[in-house]
């Protein structure tokens, strides 16, 4: 099968500082894109939210996570504190306090990821899930490039002489078929019959001369 690609992106509302699940989402545009197995690159096409993997079942993690990053860029407008202990305002705050510690935020995550496709869906592990983690205090409407490669599932057109009896048949081993055959096999059903042979009977040797052919 060729390999096929497509190229789109998509837009996600934030709801301010915090996580955004994207991987139903994701999930649902590529079982529309008819892709089966392939790879999926994520591009956050911002400089103050990113991609990120992680928790998907107690949403504690989410909290701690976010906690640990206020503790580590704090939102407040200044910077670490320096040699003379001192914190000292952010030149770039055109935006508002939270602008330039979204941008550090940015920088210690991810932008970018690649992720495999399997079935039609992400192949994820039963615990994880995709998120995009907004940085700025305000929700902001947030595009996604979705570069999707990979091969469709294509329907096999079956020709009508192997989709007969006898090739389908012939296709099974003889000698299991002939076993087959003899044990559901009642010999005293021709006697019973007045020795005529029935529908039953000619099929039966017609399984057996197919069992005998070579394929």
């Amino acid at each position: 099968m060729a390999m096929q690609q497509v190229l789109e992106q998509l837009e996600f509302e934030t709801h301010g500082q915090g996580f955004t699940r994207l991987d139903p989402h994701l999930n649902q545009w590529l079982a529309a894109s008819g892709i089966d197995t392939g790879v999926l690159h994520l591009t956050c096409l911002h400089t103050s939210c990113s991609l990120t993997i992680n928790e998907n079942a107690d949403p504690r993690v989410l909290v701690d996570l976010a906690a640990w990053m206020e503790a580590v860029v704090p939102q407040d407008g200044h910077g670490p504190v320096t040699a003379n202990g001192q914190r000292h305002r952010y030149r770039h705050d055109d935006e508002g306090r939270d602008d330039m510690p979204a941008h550090i935020r940015t920088a210690l995550t991810a932008q970018t990821m690649t992720l495999s496709v399997q079935g039609g869906r992400l192949l994820l592990g039963i615990w994880q899930a995709v998120y995009l983690w907004e940085h700025r205090a305000m929700p902001h409407r947030r595009r996604i490039a979705c570069h999707l490669v990979g091969e469709r599932i294509t329907e096999r057109t079956v020709p009508a002489s192997e989709a007969s009896q006898a090739n389908l048949l012939q296709r099974r081993n003889g000698p299991k078929l002939n076993e087959v055959v003899l044990s559901r096999h009642q010999p005293d059903a021709w006697a019973e019959d007045g020795g005529v042979d029935t529908e039953v009977d000619l099929l039966i040797d017609r399984l057996h001369e197919i069992a005998d052919e070579q394929p």
